[in-house]
């Protein structure tokens, strides 16, 4: 009797036994190869978008990825003269600093702002900021960045990689050039009167960018043609405002030189903001 008892009693715990050892395998197999394969539950796919075979999602992913232009970022200065709701608003603004001998350029859309000068140092503009006073609120200078956007383009794009992507590299380094000129707002400071020679040698280079751009909007597309044949447009004012400096030599050509650099800068970033 008792050596039957212990028979029974050595059966149920072997059954026992067996009975855990497959069920908790089971559970914690499930929960590793969950790890290792990032199992989606069922509830997470109910919410999202059925999963494509490998094939398609290799294609999606080639025909939506972009090459990125990261070109030096230069941090510059200018005077934000004010802010208005309608461009109306803000071009009258403009046209009184004018009158006044500031030559502001209005950007944007809605708000729009109203900025003056671009220099390479804060201090030298803190002066030009206290003589101009909007609705009794003075100038603020503002600090900024040259390529502060990337410019964005498609794998396949071989033109935007071989052409687009080298002119707005050149676009890029006579902005960076054109900062090293521009220290202060007064042309008889010591260090802008050094670097005269200078202003010839960037206007040249403007006008070799010009042509290259001017050739490029016209193999382009259409939205991307009218953007690169307006930056050229504004790369031949500023080369021309450059030569203007150099010839009168009075504060208030190189103002006039600033603003259409600061111009040029500011629909040069627009462009790049349509890449993105």
């Amino acid at each position: 009797m008792g050596v039957l008892f212990l028979i029974r009693l050595r059966v149920l715990i072997l059954a026992l036994v067996l009975f855990l050892t497959l069920f908790l395998g089971q559970g914690l197999g499930r929960f590793y190869l969950g790890n290792i394969t990032r199992e989606i539950p069922e509830e997470t796919l109910k919410r999202n978008v059925s999963l494509s075979s490998r094939e398609q999602s290799l294609s999606s992913e080639l025909r939506q990825k972009k090459k990125v232009l990261r070109l030096k970022q230069v941090e510059y200065y200018t005077l934000l003269v004010a802010t208005a709701d309608e461009r109306e608003q803000a071009l009258q603004i403009g046209q009184e600093l004018g009158q006044k001998g500031f030559p502001v350029i209005v950007t944007g859309e809605g708000p729009c702002e109203v900025l003056l000068g671009l220099a390479n140092q804060e201090k030298s503009l803190v002066g030009l900021a206290k003589r101009i006073k909007v609705e009794e609120k003075e100038a603020e200078v503002r600090k900024d960045y040259l390529n502060k956007v990337a410019f964005k383009f498609m794998v396949e794009d071989t033109f935007a990689a071989e052409k687009i992507a080298p002119f707005l590299g050149k676009v890029s380094l006579c902005l960076e050039k054109g900062l090293f000129l521009y220290p202060g707002t007064v042309v008889e400071d010591e260090k802008v009167i050094l670097l005269r020679p200078k202003f010839s040698l960037l206007a040249d280079s403007l006008e070799e960018i010009a042509l290259e751009g001017q050739r490029l909007s016209e193999a382009n597309e259409a939205e991307m043609s009218k953007a690169l044949s307006y930056l050229s447009g504004l790369c031949s004012q500023w080369g021309e405002s450059l030569r203007q400096v150099e010839k009168e030599w009075t504060d208030l050509a190189f103002l006039k030189s600033q603003q259409q650099g600061l111009a040029l800068l500011e629909e040069y970033h627009r462009l790049l903001k349509m890449t993105n």
